[in-house]
């Protein structure tokens, strides 16, 4: 296999063209000149892992040169037709892979798109963005500096959400794409038309441009619309016994990918009233699917006013040198603590341990969380509010809370036990009688006060002195650097998926970070000049 080997030392062109390059796209420039550190022997090696070794194909491009061109492709936001183009007209494109002067491009669309593949699969882009930690950190720091602090960190984890690239629809729509995707690939098969086997399929809604036009109701009438669900349903179902008697020996990828659809949407939206007939569920299955293009989408919410369909992206950042360490990307459904557990993978990948996890306080619940606390590290997090339902009334800050004997005491001095986790009430007797019952609660006659302990009170509790120093404050406020590195990936990459799927979406939040730790290296050389 061909090995990437472009010159070290500027050519006369290049030194030309790297005058031009010390403002806009400056990072052009940077990878010149240090692609040979970034793509080093053992980094090129663990690439051309990534292929067979029989012999049998055609011999793949240059691993190296192939990372290389994702890696400017995510820079300029290029396509993989645009990525092609530009290899041959952009000069800076040339030099940073080594073609100046070119008349073809270095390597095709297709051959892109199978790289691209390949490292999702040999999980080849966690390994590009930890050599871009390591370029960072080897040129930031003096030997011994690296030393002290090569196997501790300091990170802060955040999230945003990502908008899926897939279309989002409701129940109808669903079956209805499900189904046109299912004829549209029998068609294919049995090479014959979609119409003909729609007809013989029992399925004439499909003959419409649209499922809603083809079944041209009121949809403001409840009747029609009950009316619709039943017609709908029952040409689905047609097409998939169709389907399973005519073609019950290939039903093989994607047919099937389809066919499951067509039974996870009935499953999770519909259901059979008393009477026997089928209607929209009354409320929302848990983990529900919002499209057919993308089957891993989800409906989500950053905060209870701001909605979303698509993924969380996690990134966790150094606090002491400017770089993005790992990512992880969630269905937007999930909580943010299940985007901790795979960035502390990660971590540990690179021989690194967490000394200070700096969160948003959705991942305290996080296993990480009490990972990092056994193995002698600190968390910091903005504590949950103590506030109580009106401004007139005792808050949870005004119950004195003995973590040690399990008591917590009211104002007036009632103690009742506790156990973390519990929701504690207070003897409705005594508050009955109690002269600050009107300053304490609003419960109905014969209920007491309650109050809720949470299961990591003793961390909340932490988290609580610190917000109330200057000092603390100071030290929870270092979590804006990871807020920042947010926004700088909103700014390169934009608000919606580029992928289909959580895994690639995963892989273009890692070379966005790769490339945003690049910039960094650059910037922290330039200042050492």
């Amino acid at each position: 296999m061909e090995r990437w080997s472009p010159p070290v030392e500027l050519s006369r062109q290049e030194q030309a063209l790297m005058k031009r390059l010390t403002r806009v796209r400056a990072l052009f420039g940077f990878l010149r000149l240090h692609r040979h550190e970034l793509f080093d022997e053992t980094f090129q090696e663990q690439l051309e892992g990534m292929y067979r070794t029989t012999g049998a194909g055609e011999p793949p491009h240059p691993p190296a040169l192939m990372c290389m061109v994702t890696l400017l492709q995510g820079y300029v936001g290029a396509s993989d037709a645009e990525a092609v183009e530009l290899a041959v007209v952009d000069l800076r494109w040339q030099m940073v892979l080594g073609c100046l002067g070119a008349a073809t491009p270095p390597f095709s669309q297709g051959a892109l798109q199978a790289f691209r593949e390949r490292m999702v699969a040999h999980e080849m882009d966690r390994v590009l963005l930890e050599r871009t930690v390591a370029l960072v950190r080897s040129g930031a720091m003096t030997e011994g500096e690296r030393r002290a602090v090569s196997k501790a960190l300091r990170v802060a984890i955040d999230s945003r959400p990502l908008a899926g690239a897939g279309r989002v629809e409701d129940t109808i729509n669903l079956l209805g794409h499900a189904a046109r995707s299912i004829v549209r690939v029998v068609s294919k098969i049995t090479e014959r038309p979609a119409e003909e086997i729609c007809r013989k399929a029992g399925i004439p809604l499909l003959l419409a441009p649209s499922i809603k036009a083809g079944l041209d109701l009121d949809w403001s009438d409840p009747k029609q619309k009950a009316a619709a669900i039943q017609i709908l349903e029952r040409q689905v179902s047609s097409l998939q016994q169709w389907v399973d008697r005519h073609l019950d020996d290939v039903v093989e990828l994607p047919l099937r990918t389809y066919l499951d659809a067509v039974t996870q949407v009935r499953d999770q939206d519909l259901e059979t009233a008393e009477d026997g007939t089928v209607r929209i569920r009354q409320g929302v299955a848990p983990d529900r699917r919002v499209s057919i293009e993308d089957p891993e989408m989800r409906h989500g919410r950053k905060s209870r006013s701001k909605r979303f369909d698509g993924y969380k992206e996690h990134i966790a950042r150094d606090l002491d040198l400017p770089v993005i360490v790992a990512c992880a990307v969630t269905p937007a459904n999930r909580p943010e603590e299940e985007g901790a557990a795979p960035i502390a993978e990660d971590v540990q990948h690179q021989r690194l341990r967490l000394v200070e996890l700096h969160i948003d306080r959705a991942y305290v619940n996080s296993p990480v969380v009490d990972d990092v606390i056994r193995a002698g590290g600190q968390v910091f997090s903005k504590p949950w509010g103590q506030r109580a339902r009106s401004p007139d009334l005792f808050s949870k800050r005004d119950f004195k809370i003995d973590l040690r004997a399990k008591t917590i005491t009211c104002p007036a001095g009632q103690v009742e036990v506790f156990e973390p986790g519990d929701t504690v009430e207070f003897d409705p007797e005594e508050c009955g009688a109690c002269p600050l019952r009107a300053k304490c609660t609003q419960a109905a006659s014969g209920r007491g006060r309650t109050v809720s302990i949470a299961e990591d009170e003793a961390l909340q509790g932490k988290f609580r002195k610190l917000q109330q120093t200057g000092p603390g404050r100071a030290v929870l406020r270092q979590r804006t650097a990871v807020e920042h590195a947010l926004a700088h990936i909103a700014a390169r990459k934009g608000h919606s998926a580029r992928y289909i799927g959580a895994r690639r979406n995963l892989f273009d939040l890692r070379r966005a970070a790769a490339i945003q730790n690049l910039e960094a290296a650059q910037r922290l050389i330039q200042e050492a000049a």
